[in-house]
């Protein structure tokens, strides 16, 4: 082989490694990209002014619920807790994820509850702060709809056991006495009719009544 080949084929391997190289290093940085995790941060404030900015005198809001999900499904939950400034989401995939803050009767938002973010290879996403009024006052409290019972006076308070025991037990000796004396009554009107010889006897229907008296005959 002469020199002028040997080079033409030092030259020629020298371009299959490289192109072998490129191809390899361009199949592994998707299979990297997919791999490489984001973070998604949250934060929450107590807008006491509810003009829905954040001001340096607002101080983070405890409380608050925070569902990540992705693909309609909730990933992720956290709540958020006394003096906790922000929260992160880590070890997120590249992908689209909602944030959401749990609507709670304790509090009234000032600012957007959820929200819809694309995450790329490595990004840590910080999204806008979340505001809300706590409801402290009787003002801003929900109406109540469950009845209360009011303080009883010693007038309407209820009787003792012991003074409904005797209370049932003169009724049920009063009705014993009326239902005894209705049927002394009846008892009573039954005997007289026995005894009274004018009562009206009574005979078979369409039969006359016998006479009083034997009549002779052709009378």
């Amino acid at each position: 082989m002469t020199e002028r080949a040997r080079f033409r084929y030092s030259v020629a391997r020298l371009a299959l490694g490289a192109l072998v190289t490129a191809l390899a290093l361009s199949a592994a940085l998707p299979a990297r990209a997919q791999t490489e995790t984001g973070a998604i941060c949250v934060a929450t404030y107590a807008d006491l002014n509810g003009n829905a900015i954040r001001e340096e005198t607002e101080t983070p809001l405890a409380g608050i619920t925070v569902n990540l999900s992705t693909g309609g499904e909730v990933i992720a939950t956290h709540v958020i807790a006394e003096g906790e400034a922000q929260y992160c989401f880590e070890n997120l995939l590249t992908g689209a994820y909602t944030i959401t803050f749990v609507d709670d009767p304790a509090f009234r938002s000032t600012t957007a509850n959820e929200g819809t973010f694309n995450l790329d290879p490595g990004q840590r996403l910080t999204i806008t702060d979340y505001g809300a009024i706590p409801l402290t006052t009787a003002e801003d409290q929900p109406a109540q709809t469950s009845a209360t019972v009011l303080e009883t006076t010693p007038d309407d308070e209820e009787l003792q056991p012991t003074a409904r025991l005797i209370i049932s037990a003169i009724a049920s000796i009063g009705v014993m006495i009326f239902m005894i004396g209705v049927g002394a009554i009846v008892l009573s009107m039954r005997m007289r009719q026995r005894r009274d010889p004018r009562r009206a006897r009574r005979y078979p229907q369409g039969y006359p009544p016998p006479p009083t008296r034997i009549r002779p005959p052709g009378a």
